[in-house]
């Protein structure tokens, strides 16, 4: 990892002084400044250091607890090289810290962690760089006669709004191939890697054996009729054969502005089987879906906001039908600030692949749960942005825990209020502070029979990116 570090920082020093030598100004966006590399490679250098500071109150292991109030400090750090070494051709790498023992999950790490022969202090942070960006983007138009695309390497990957698939925290390893036909039309197929096999005794992946592979194969098409309605289709197939598991999603979605009013509409249906001709365990279907509606209006300087998302769950425990939809979502804020994001949630998780509580890399997405949302942003100055959100949650089914606890199980899961403020301080530089107060409701009771509390947690950020 050094040595590779080494190279990366050797790249970086050897395009500044190219910098100096060629004193060329690139053609690029006014925001945004680079330097010219031998043979007319454009070069552009960003980066960026996020710092958090977190309070929390009554959540532990994701569940709403007596455990007191705790506090941590956070840190990001980002570091990018954009190369585009022709008009057609672009090279994109981007460096991020994470937490130590290289946990590639991870995004951050946490202020203090530096142990080592330093009991006192006066260390280095813990921390090891990860790429989380590195791909090759080729386009142009002359094999097909419209503009088209190959993209190759480790990439963020969202499908529609994510309501399903959202990997855009950490990324994947994936070729992406697109066209444009017309103005209007996009269509791309992908295939991505998400698992080479179990690390073996050498802790590398097991190449060579096929049938121990994640692999993902994706079609999608959008189509823009006008700014009132922009539609699109997905199509995903999930497949491990060691698993007997072949997940399949197929996505509709539609987005569009009348006037001051804005909407987003998304449905997903999943189907397939796990554990089919797997000795020991009996065969399970998927049958999940999960639909939302997001809505806005417009009233200068004010924004309102409404939203409603269903996730189906499971009504027996036992049976063969895996009715829960199944999210693949990162650990990012999907929709509320502490539900979902930092506390589990109603999922029932019968296939194993979606746990409820929130970990590095991972959320629970819409599974098992019904909510609605109404909020507003209120731009208060040039620099100041006021938010408010108010969400209601429920448990979409209770059955499959009532087969579990033998008990009643409500399907009450709580209500939250969220606010924040965003405070432009300088260009590319922000201030921002979040609050939020989760008052869980009876379902974590009847479920995990605990004396269920309400939890409030503080978070402020500075955030500069260049």
């Amino acid at each position: 990892m050094k040595k590779i570090i080494g190279i990366i920082v050797a790249a970086v020093f050897v395009m500044g002084f190219a910098a100096s030598a060629f004193a060329i100004h690139a053609e690029i966006p006014a925001e945004t400044q680079a330097v010219v590399a031998t043979g007319g490679t454009q070069i552009t250098l960003g980066g960026e250091l996020r710092t958090r500071g977190w309070w929390r109150d009554n959540l532990s292991g994701g569940l709403p607890v007596d455990k007191g109030s705790y506090s941590w400090y956070d840190q990001r750090i980002r570091l990018s090289v954009d190369a585009k070494v022709s008009p057609n051709v672009q090279a994109f790498i981007q460096l991020e810290s994470e937490g130590s023992n290289f946990d590639n999950t991870n995004d951050k790490y946490i202020w203090g962690s530096s142990f080592g022969n330093s009991g006192f202090g006066n260390a280095k942070p813990t921390s090891d760089p990860d790429f989380l960006q590195a791909w090759i983007l080729y386009t142009g138009s002359g094999l097909f006669g419209v503009p088209a695309g190959l993209k190759v390497g480790h990439m963020p990957l969202k499908l529609s709004y994510g309501q399903f698939f959202d990997h855009t925290q950490m990324g994947d390893d994936a070729i992406v191939f697109f066209v444009d036909p017309t103005k209007n039309m996009h269509i791309g197929v992908l295939t991505i890697k998400l698992l080479e096999g179990l690390p073996g005794s050498t802790g590398q992946p097991t190449i060579t054996d096929n049938t121990d592979d994640l692999d993902a194969y994706v079609a999608l098409m959008t189509y823009k009729f006008s700014d009132a309605i922009k539609a699109g289709i997905n199509y995903t197939y999930l497949n491990n054969s060691d698993l007997g598991f072949s997940q399949q999603n197929v996505g509709l979605h539609a987005d569009g502005k009348i006037g001051n009013f804005g909407y987003k509409a998304a449905v997903d249906f999943q189907f397939g089987n796990i554990f089919e001709d797997v000795p020991g365990l009996d065969e399970k279907n998927f049958k999940g879906w999960a639909a939302s509606l997001n809505a806005d209006y417009k009233l200068d300087p004010v924004v309102l906001r409404g939203a409603f998302v269903y996730g189906s769950g499971e009504d027996d425990a036992t049976d063969d039908d895996i009715k829960e939809f199944t999210p693949y979502v990162g650990n990012i804020q999907n929709y509320s600030f502490i539900y979902e994001y930092q506390a589990r949630t109603t999922a029932f998780n019968k296939s194993g692949l979606n746990s409820a509580a929130p970990s590095n890399g991972h959320a629970a997405g819409v599974a098992n749960t019904m909510y609605v949302n109404l909020g507003v942003d209120w731009k208060a100055t040039k620099d100041v942005t006021l938010s408010l959100d108010g969400y209601g949650f429920w448990a979409s089914e209770t059955g499959a825990f009532e087969d579990v606890t033998s008990n009643d199980v409500s399907s009450d899961a709580g209500w939250e209020i969220d606010a924040k403020i965003r405070y432009q301080i300088a260009k590319n530089l922000f201030y921002q502070i979040d609050a939020g107060y989760f008052d869980s409701g009876s379902f974590y009771g009847d479920v995990f029979n605990i004396d269920e509390k309400g939890v409030t947690v503080l978070r402020h950020l500075l955030q500069l990116n260049f």
